[in-house]
């Protein structure tokens, strides 16, 4: 838990020693999380950068020696100054553990107001933004984060929740999942910011499983693959489709035409989609959902105990 503090040995580290260590902080403005609504910004509060002071956890206060806790407010206050009305999570050390590996952090508020975070899932990544475990905590352990303060606090990823094996965790990240703009997971599957807010754990795990037992590409090869299917109210039909591009070169995408069929090989549905700089990396997967409104639709009663979605020129 405390091997950057032990290798000091009681020496307080240079500010040259606490940016080598840190690594790049994860910030989650206060207003993302319902649980801290008190904790807005105010009329006319400004948004000037705060300086954090080490806040200890009483647990830690007992076992910490005062060497050890000059040397984590030290930290603390070398830590980049953050935005006001900003939580965070500032890595500092990466470890193995019985269980799986062990991450230290920082955990930030800038805001006036102590704050007491709920449950949150986590990631680590590694690289250029591949994810290599995520995990829900209960982050009310931690306690109460006194206004502009830091609290360090120790997070176990166990291993049964590593979606990647054999990684060398060089430019690693912990972050808050909510805080991801884009994210990487196993066999290059990618993530937009909006589908990492709006997908459950539920729905995450199973494209993970999903990019993870597709058959590889051929060199060159840009393929849809199908998802998911479901009807609204409305008589919309909402298909989800994960668009694999097998090739050396970006693909984007300005517009799609797609065709819908059900079980009987019968079009059930037709239309041309525009989209707003839609880009899949090289050698990347990238999930996207396609409405056909009632006007698209071209046949009544389809059967979708099997389906599939194409281009127009693949029927």
């Amino acid at each position: 838990m405390l091997s950057f503090l032990k290798n000091l040995k009681g020496k307080k580290p240079t500010p040259q020693e606490v940016r080598k260590q840190v690594q790049e902080e994860s910030v989650l403005p206060a207003s993302m999380t319902k649980k801290l609504n008190q904790g807005k910004k105010q009329k006319g509060a400004g948004s000037t950068s705060v300086v954090t002071s080490l806040s200890l956890h009483p647990s830690w206060e007992e076992k910490l020696s005062k060497q050890e806790q000059y040397a984590l407010s030290f930290m603390a206050q070398e830590l980049a100054p953050l935005e006001k009305w900003n939580f965070s999570l500032a890595g500092t050390s990466i470890v193995p553990h019985e269980a799986g590996v062990e991450v230290m952090a920082f955990v930030r508020n800038s805001t006036d107001r102590p704050v007491r975070l709920g449950e949150m899932t986590l990631v680590v990544l590694f690289g250029d933004q591949q994810l290599f475990t995520r995990q829900t905590f209960d982050l009310s352990e931690i306690g109460e984060i006194p206004p502009r303060s830091a609290r360090p606090w120790s997070f176990i990823f166990v291993r049964e929740n590593f979606l990647q094996v054999d990684v060398l965790l060089a430019n690693w990240k912990i972050a808050f999942e909510l805080a991801q703009k884009k994210m990487v997971l196993p066999s290059q599957l990618e993530l937009e910011e909006s589908w990492i807010k709006a997908l459950s754990d539920d729905q995450k795990n199973s494209l993970i499983e999903l990019a993870k037992n597709l058959p590889a590409l051929k060199e060159g090869e840009v393929n849809l693959q199908s998802m998911q299917l479901r009807r609204t109210e409305d008589g919309a039909i909402h298909v989800m489709l994960l668009i694999r591009n097998g090739s050396t070169q970006s693909l984007s995408l300005e517009s799609l035409p797609l065709s819908l069929f059900d079980a009987t090989g019968d079009k059930v549905a037709e239309g041309t989609f525009h989209l707003n700089n839609f880009t899949v990396n090289a050698n990347t997967s990238k999930p996207w959902m396609f409405i056909y409104p009632p006007e698209m639709i071209l046949k009544v009663d389809p059967d979708f105990s099997r389906w599939k979605v194409g281009m127009p020129q693949d029927s």
